[in-house]
């Protein structure tokens, strides 16, 4: 206390010689719960008989190897902004179990923004008891985290059904922005909790990150980025970022279980979205949608969980309006089939899988239909993989390609095909594609090559006003129309071959040679 109070004079003795600037401050957390209050007037902190006027205060811990469970509060009022740095901190009000402290170890409230910058190793974990998030998002303003001096990290740990980053038991949580900072942000192990959104029954809305490390895990059907319900309007611009569904139903980034993910967008950064089991990679969790979803830039790999697609709907959800352009590099992978309930694999792009009935009722899975995204907007820097379910992504060749390469006099822009190219073994080969007009021209650098697609694909072609399909390898071109195509639907799928200058063309055993047109 007299420490405290010399230090006081000293700086109001200094203050009567030097330019007026804003008072900072050491607290330590060891010495009590921390209360910091911002008003138009200015910023307070109070620990224990203690207030004192601090504009930028630094929390700190003498002995961070041992958690504490003293915790600290942000109050922010309307039109008023609240700072405050990290530095070393240990808070872990669940260290006692059952009977540990009934609160968030950061809590923020009121209704003006809060900035947290972040120096040192620090780490913030809710007690079970306080269905609190770890740093727990209660202002209505914006919530930021910094960190200027790229020295910070966080650590952030939800109590029962808290997120890591975000809202508590039954909470949504918005204007969340991270710009800087090594930071993993986990939902409660038990409940249901985005790693940085809503916490249970809560959905996760403007999440920004524009730089940083970040890590998003969701706990068990909710997303890594989002929530247990909805998630949407999440941009990403730049950072590495890492965000893991939860088990059952979570998407990587947008919704949890039965809910959708949509108003996402990329365009820049290094984005890795992996799905729970039954959760899009980006877009819908299990039952949910995905739409609305925009790459422009940076590298992004998506997975879907088991019958979740890529980039869209997880299990029986759907995908639409999807966007890769740019220089986006992106590779997209549909989960494998989820045995054990009789759902299809997930689409690269597009639908979640779902299930089928044969006439006697049994069910069976159906794989989801791939959606064509719109790569009109691919410059010649971009990129766009599928890989199968499965597939080892580091090491196997994808199955479809999609590059912005067009020949001479082709217009810009090479639509996303909703087809496969394979070589005799049906090993899935390179392959550029390019469109102008109506006509869609697909070239193969073999001498063999097989291109293969269903009615549901030819339709999904024709609705997408693409009236003839070129097939170019080293030995043959050769050209049909998908809209031919639809007479023969109980025969697909439909086979174009070329085998050096010798063209079939086949669906099941019907000969089709006499749909072949001049390319």
């Amino acid at each position: 206390m007299k420490r405290r109070l010399f230090a006081l004079a000293l700086a109001l003795l200094l203050a009567v010689s030097l330019p007026v600037s804003a008072l900072a401050g050491e607290w330590f957390i060891d010495d009590g719960d921390i209360i910091i209050s911002a008003t138009e007037n200015g910023q307070t902190v109070s620990q224990g008989t203690t207030t004192e006027a601090d504009d930028a205060p630094v929390i700190k811990q003498r002995d961070s190897s041992n958690s504490t469970d003293k915790v600290i509060k942000v109050i922010a009022e309307k039109d008023a902004t609240a700072n405050v740095t990290l530095d070393g901190v240990n808070i872990d009000t669940s260290k006692n179990g059952m009977t540990g402290r009934d609160q968030a170890a950061l809590r923020t409230e009121g209704d003006g923004d809060v900035n947290i910058e972040l120096d040192g190793d620090n780490y913030l974990k809710s007690s079970f008891a306080s269905r609190a998030a770890g740093l727990n998002k209660g202002n209505s303003g914006t919530l930021t985290i910094n960190d200027e001096d790229n020295n910070g990290e966080l650590e952030a740990v939800g109590g029962h059904d808290g997120a890591g980053i975000g809202g508590g038991q039954n909470s949504s949580a918005s204007d969340i922005t991270i710009t800087g900072g090594t930071i993993t942000a986990r939902g409660g192990s038990t409940g249901s909790a985005a790693g940085i959104g809503g916490g249970s029954w809560g959905s996760g809305n403007n999440i920004a990150i524009s730089g940083g490390d970040v890590t998003a895990i969701g706990s068990v059907y909710a997303s890594g980025i989002g929530g247990e319900l909805d998630g949407s309007n999440i941009t990403i611009s730049n950072g590495k970022v890492t965000a893991i569904g939860g088990d059952q139903g979570g998407a990587g980034i947008g919704g949890g279980f039965w809910y959708s993910g949509s108003d996402i967008t990329i365009s820049g950064g290094d984005v890795e979205a992996t799905g729970g089991d039954l959760g899009a990679g980006i877009g819908g969790g299990n039952r949910g949608h995905g739409s609305n979803i925009e790459i422009s830039g940076g590298k992004v790999t998506a997975k879907g969980g088991m019958s979740g697609a890529g980039i869209g709907g997880g299990c029986r959800g759907t995908g639409s309006s999807i966007t890769i352009s740019g220089d986006a590099q992106v590779k997209a992978q549909g989960g494998t089939e989820y045995n054990e309930y009789n759902e299809g694999a997930g689409a690269g792009i597009g639908n979640g899988g779902k299930q089928g009935k044969n006439e006697a009722g049994k069910k069976f899975p159906v794989d989801g239909a791939e959606v064509e995204p719109d790569t009109s907007g691919l410059t010649e820097n971009g990129r766009l993989e599928y890989y199968a379910p499965g597939a080892d992504m580091e090491n196997d060749a994808p199955e479809k390609v999609i590059e912005n390469k067009p020949e001479t006099g082709a217009q810009p822009g090479a639509s996303a095909p909703v087809y496969s190219v394979t070589d005799e073994d049906g090993n899935a080969v390179s392959y550029t594609a390019a469109r102008e007009g109506g006509v869609l021209t697909i070239r193969v650098d073999a001498a063999y090559a097989r291109l293969t697609l269903t009615a549901d694909e030819a339709q999904a072609l024709t609705a997408q006003s693409v009236e003839k399909v070129v097939f170019i390898t080293t030995g043959a071109t050769s050209a049909f129309r998908p809209a031919d195509l639809t007479a023969y639907a109980a025969e697909a799928p439909f086979v174009l071959t070329h085998d050096g200058e010798t063209v079939t063309f086949t669906a099941g055993e019907t000969d089709l040679a006499s749909l072949l047109l001049q390319a």
